[in-house]
């Protein structure tokens, strides 16, 4: 039976339309394709990668030079041809949502499809999670009954913040809006009459530090795998991730055991890969660990970079970063002149060039770095993007 993962990357906005391959969202999730025919290429038996195109020579040759040899992906105009005169095909995703259908081929799957819908939902992670802090609130608006009675009920504090953040339902990370209480005014016209989607209100918090668990889920039994650290830039958009030996992702694990045990109840159902985002943030005098901030029932950036570590072994800790557009001309020849001056491994997970030739705008690098680097992963992330930036982007 064939099996194909599909990296889904824009998962959520397919939960949202109810349909797949969402077209303004195709250059998004290039990204993602190529970073999953490295995983597919060194995990023999992962299947075949679905993409929308196959990357350029030059990025399949830097990978040949570190002995790996790219995969040739499945592309989505001859999936049909692919698997023709199969009853049954193994699909796998980013993010469930769709089956094989022998006559009509990929399709939406409508029972995945209601489980995203509630799972994913902010909103209804939001009333699932019973924590409570003084100085923190959580309110899920529906419609413009539910935005009056959270501005009634909450004037007095959110008059004193200084700004409130807004998350769409099932919006992708970084689409989150910030507003000041003095511009909150046409805040719900936007989300519920523009976007046409619910939204969660919550208080814009100084956050000190992300982190991530990692979790799998098989019949029924759910299991801790690893955590890991979230990179922010200074706009708070995620960044990267960090995967490694550190005290402080231990101490992480340890405090978030009794609230893992809860996610079950959750989602009982529940089979495949996630994680669930946590952060610190400034309360008061103190740090408080606002536990669940969000559960992503799909792959995320953290689970790919601990397949790609267990199936690459190397002593030493993991860094993904997003680096921006490059300027040089030969990016592939400054990645070995970084590795000599660092003594870092360092694969671009997506090329840095489009199938056209132009520069794309940002790109997915993978840092392995050595154990004895004696710092910790928020440094050695900022040394990291300094390093890359330095050399491939100025």
């Amino acid at each position: 039976m064939p099996r194909i993962f599909r990296p889904n990357a824009y998962f959520e906005e397919e939960v949202k339309q109810g349909k797949l391959f969402p077209k303004e969202l195709e250059s998004r999730n290039a990204v993602l394709e190529s970073a999953f025919l490295v995983l597919g290429s060194i995990q023999k038996e992962f299947g075949e990668i679905l993409s929308h195109s196959r990357p350029r020579e030059d990025w399949i040759r830097y990978w040949k030079e570190k002995g790996i040899h790219i995969q040739s992906p499945i592309y989505l105009s001859d999936l049909n041809k692919f698997i023709q005169n199969k009853d049954r095909v193994d699909i796998e995703e980013w993010g469930k949502i769709s089956r094989w259908n022998s006559d009509s081929g990929l399709e939406i799957d409508p029972d995945l499809l209601s489980s995203a819908r509630t799972h994913i939902s902010k909103l209804e992670q939001n009333e699932w999670n019973t924590e409570s802090y003084p100085d923190f609130f959580s309110y899920s608006i529906r419609n413009f009954e539910d935005w009056k009675s959270f501005l009634e009920k909450e004037n007095q504090r959110i008059s004193k913040l200084e700004r409130l953040m807004f998350k769409p339902e099932n919006g992708f990370a970084g689409t989150h809006k910030i507003k000041s209480f003095s511009l909150l005014s046409d805040t719900a016209d936007y989300f519920l009459k523009i976007r046409k989607e619910a939204f969660l209100a919550e208080p814009f918090v100084r956050r000190t530090k992300d982190f991530s668990l990692l979790f799998s889920a098989n019949d029924g039994e759910f299991q801790i795998e690893a955590g890991t650290v979230l990179l922010n830039d200074l706009k708070g958009k995620y960044s990267g991730t960090w995967l490694g030996k550190f005290s402080e992702i231990e101490d992480y694990l340890y405090r978030m055991s009794e609230t893992f045990s809860r996610i079950k109840e959750f989602h009982p159902n529940y089979q495949g890969f996630g994680s669930i985002d946590s952060f610190f943030y400034d309360s008061f005098d103190s740090v408080t660990l606002r536990k669940v901030s969000e559960i992503n029932f799909r792959w995320t950036m953290g689970r790919l970079v601990l397949e790609l570590s267990r199936n690459f072994p190397k002593q030493g800790n993991e860094l993904l970063l997003f680096l921006p557009k490059v300027t040089h001309s030969d990016p592939y020849k400054q990645c070995k002149i970084l590795e000599k001056e660092t003594g870092w491994e360092i694969y671009p997970l997506s090329p840095f060039f489009s199938k056209t030739g132009g520069k794309n705008p940002k790109n997915l690098v993978w840092f392995r770095l050595p154990a004895e680097m004696q710092s910790d992963p928020w440094e050695s992330a900022k040394i990291a993007s300094e390093s890359g930036i330095r050399l491939l982007c100025s």
